[in-house]
């Protein structure tokens, strides 16, 4: 019985070794008639070509990236490479599998050979990254090989709301930009010198690697009073008292419309007590002499909060005892007075004179003049429009509007320590209207005669 048993057993292990040799009976020899490893970022690229077999399905790669994983990747007929991916830091002489397998997915006896990697662009970035002092706050700059993928994570050691504790603060996570990028943060906490830390992912969630910046100076600013500069405009500046426009109201304290919208509620519509440069203003010099030099730290220009109303109200149409030099200033829609293109300069020449290419660039806007773009993303999307995304404050109580948060081109200036006595800035396009869309598609060009206009322009120098 016993002798009949153990033959049982042995013809069933016989039956099961055959089909394993089933399984593992794709017998060619791997070999190919060109194949190559290129590093690249992160891994390396296979360039490969299958030999002429039709028993030949494809080619299978096997290895195990920088967290110890087990991969597989598969090539066809079909293409010519495969990409070796999953690694951090550059690598030479990583072992890979390689085996061809058939139609029914069974593989040949393996070879095996190596290939060198590049460091990943969330390593690589580390080499050129800098943690420099900005205003009211730090900025980050790296630079980044063409092929990308990750996400860099930004945070400072400062006190946690919650806890009261130190802590790390996280200012933002952002997929790492091909080519590199500049993160300026502005920060709440007061603190004389800042600590921060920069953190890399790749897409799969592993921590690829950290370091920390220490002992970066926080800078700080002030906001000179009207009487501490002068300011002049290189071309035409709309003086028109009886219509409340002139270069006295860039300066008045008025950020959100405030003496517009009291004309409004005293049924004064034509009365705007806001600055209009123009026309022609596109390329002309806004110029702000600080008296003597000082470290530039931004320009505020602010514009008006959304009172839904149309501009303006003063038709292009001729009428009797209408002015239209007024209606040409205001025709069309508020936000194509407004900048989506302007560049500020440092500069310690003759500011009128000087060649602008000889000036410091302190700052740069280089939106997208399209309606579209105004409408979902610019940073005046919520200003004065009829149709406009904006909150509506036309019927606002006095309280509320002066609670409302006012609506700025916010135009910090790259931080170098060079100090300038005047600053320049030139607006060279506003943003378009959506009229006619079928005839424009980036929408119609209401500002044909180039005004631009501010509520009010604040200039600010680093806190000495």
């Amino acid at each position: 019985m016993i002798k009949r048993i153990l033959f049982f057993f042995l013809v069933i292990a016989g039956i099961v070794s055959c089909k394993d040799d089933d399984n593992i009976g794709f017998d060619v020899p791997v070999e190919f008639p060109s194949i190559s490893f290129k590093p690249v970022p992160g891994g390396a690229v296979m360039h490969y070509v299958l030999p002429d077999n039709l028993d030949i399905f494809g080619v299978r790669a096997r290895y195990t990236n920088a967290f110890g994983e087990q991969l597989v990747k598969d090539g066809s007929y079909l293409t010519d490479t495969l990409l070796l991916g999953g690694f951090t830091e550059a690598r030479t002489a990583e072992p890979v599998q390689l085996s061809f397998f058939n139609s029914e997915m069974q593989e040949s006896a393996p070879i095996e050979m190596t290939f060198d990697t590049e460091a990943a662009a969330a390593v690589a970035l580390f080499d050129s990254l800098t943690v420099n002092p900005f205003w009211g706050g730090f900025n980050v700059t790296y630079k980044t090989p063409k092929t990308v993928d990750g996400t860099i994570h930004v945070f400072y050691i400062g006190t946690n709301p919650a806890t009261q504790q130190l802590d790390s603060i996280l200012m933002g996570s952002y997929p790492i930009a091909e080519g590199g990028d500049t993160l300026n943060f502005e920060i709440s906490q007061k603190v004389d010198v800042l600590n921060v830390v920069v953190r890399t992912d790749d897409y799969e969630g592993h921590r690829v690697k950290m370091e920390i910046y220490e002992d970066i100076p926080s800078l700080m600013m002030d906001t000179l009073a009207p009487t501490d500069f002068d300011f002049h405009f290189t071309g035409s500046v709309v003086e028109r008292p009886e219509y409340a426009l002139g270069t006295s109201y860039l300066f008045d304290g008025n950020k959100k419309g405030e003496g517009f919208r009291a004309h409004i509620l005293a049924n004064e519509p034509n009365m705007f007590s806001t600055f209009v440069a123009g026309p022609e203003a596109y390329g002309k010099r806004f110029i702000f002499d600080l008296r003597e030099p000082k470290v530039p730290a931004a320009l505020l220009g602010y514009v008006f909060l959304n009172l839904k109303v149309n501009l303006p109200r003063i038709s292009t149409v001729p009428q009797p005892g209408e002015d239209l030099t007024i209606g040409a200033i205001w025709s069309g829609f508020y936000p194509s007075r407004l900048p989506c293109k302007a560049n500020v300069y440092g500069t310690n020449e003759n500011p009128e004179t000087v060649d602008i290419a000889d000036c410091a660039r302190l700052y740069s806007l280089d939106d997208n003049h399209s309606y579209d773009n105004w409408f979902a993303k610019s940073w005046c999307r919520n200003t004065l429009a009829y149709w406009g995304p904006g909150e509506d404050y036309s019927n606002a109580t006095d309280a509320e509007f002066a609670e409302a948060e006012p609506i700025l081109l916010r135009m910090p200036c790259n931080y170098t320590g060079d100090k300038f006595r005047y600053i320049i800035l030139v607006v060279e396009d506003t943003y378009n209207s959506e009229r006619w869309r079928d005839e424009y598609p980036e929408g119609y060009e209401e500002n044909a005669a180039e005004y631009v206009s501010f509520e009010e322009m604040e200039v600010l120098v680093k806190a000495e």
